[in-house]
């Protein structure tokens, strides 16, 4: 079936095609025999799984619930057991010593890292931003301070 269809005919025969998108396809269905034949096989391959769907006997669901109580019978909550215990101490030792020595990370990783020299380059451009603003409103301040000065200065030689 090169029709594009194939999703699509998944999603009808399974009932989950709605709307427009099943009308579309039962248009579809209409003018591509590919579609209908796959179709077709789907719903006999349904059928015929559904005459062979055998529950299983009375006395096979006994034997099988049988061996699973017998099964954990004797498991009630925190089991121990000693080998498994070293086993995993073992392991997670392995795993330590296999980190310590592997050589991608040192030890002070949070204080050589990449990503703390790059904080640190943004802490200090921050600090000089603020440094800046303070410089050029000083700044403001001190011209504002002439111009007032000057204005008086102008006041003055009007009035006398």
């Amino acid at each position: 079936m090169n029709c594009g269809y194939g999703e699509k005919l998944i999603l009808y025969f399974y009932g989950e095609a709605e709307g427009g998108l099943k009308a579309g396809f039962e248009k579809h269905l209409a003018v591509c025999a590919a579609c209908r034949e796959e179709l077709a096989a789907l719903k006999a391959a349904e059928s015929r799984l559904a005459e062979r769907a055998v529950e299983p006997s009375a006395s096979v669901v006994a034997v099988v619930m049988a061996a699973a109580r017998e099964a954990v019978s004797g498991r009630r909550g925190f089991s121990f057991s000693w080998g498994e215990a070293l086993l995993s101490g073992a392991l997670a030792s392995l795993m330590a010593v296999g980190f310590v020595f592997s050589g991608r990370a040192p030890v002070d990783l949070a204080w050589n890292s990449r990503v703390d020299s790059g904080l640190d380059s943004v802490e200090y451009s921050m600090y000089q931003a603020q440094s800046d603003i303070v410089s050029v409103s000083s700044d403001w301040d001190y011209k504002y301070s002439a111009l007032e000065d000057e204005g008086l200065r102008a006041e003055m030689k009007d009035e006398g």
